[in-house]
Formats: structure tokens, sequence, C-alpha cells
């Protein structure tokens, strides 16, 4: 499975639809292969499949050109920014999981 550092990495570069960021994504969370890149719709599902109980908002940061993600469930909680709505939650899902995966030895 890709690593999450890199999928954050190639995430953090891209300003809008991948094909290749979306198979890698498939292939980390072992999901059905969607438009993540593209699609609000495919992140909500993927959101819900791979962070069952966390909470999605959806909003326009403070200059009003870029859209945020924050993800939460309790006191947990994972925010980006991103050029379009469906990075911007993929960067808050990769942050959650950040998060919420054990830490690997080195």
């Amino acid at each position: 499975m890709p690593e999450l550092d890199g999928l954050k990495a190639k995430l953090q570069a891209s300003s809008g639809s991948d094909k290749a960021i979306d198979a890698a994504i498939a292939a980390r969370f072992a999901v059905p292969p969607a438009d993540y890149t593209a699609s609000v719709e495919a992140c909500r599902t993927l959101v819900g499949s791979v962070l069952t109980g966390w909470r999605l908002h959806i909003g326009w940061g403070v200059s009003g050109l870029f859209p945020y993600a924050t993800l939460g469930n309790g006191e947990t909680r994972a925010a980006a920014e991103a050029p379009t709505v469906p990075l911007a939650i993929l960067r808050a899902l990769l942050a959650a999981v950040e998060q919420t995966e054990p830490a690997k030895a080195p």
C-alpha cells in the first residue's frame, strides 16, 4: 500500500483532479476506485468508510478564496485548506488518519 507520507506530499502538490492520486487513495484505503480528487461525493463516501463516526465540515477560509475541510470526532480534529473542496477533504482525511493510526517503529 502506498505510504501515507508519499500520498500526503502528492496531495499537497496537487491543484486539481489527478487519476494517479485517485488510484493511490483507492490502494491505500482498500476502497473501490473513484474520482476522489474531483468529486465531493466520492470524498464524503471515502471519509465515511475510513473514519466511521467522524463529522465533516466544509467552508471557506478567511480570504474567501480557498475551501477548507475539518474532520472531527470528539476532541480529535483535523483540518486542511486546498484549491478545491475535494482536495481539502482529502488533505483533512490524511491528517486525521495520521492522528489515529499507530506510529511505525523506526
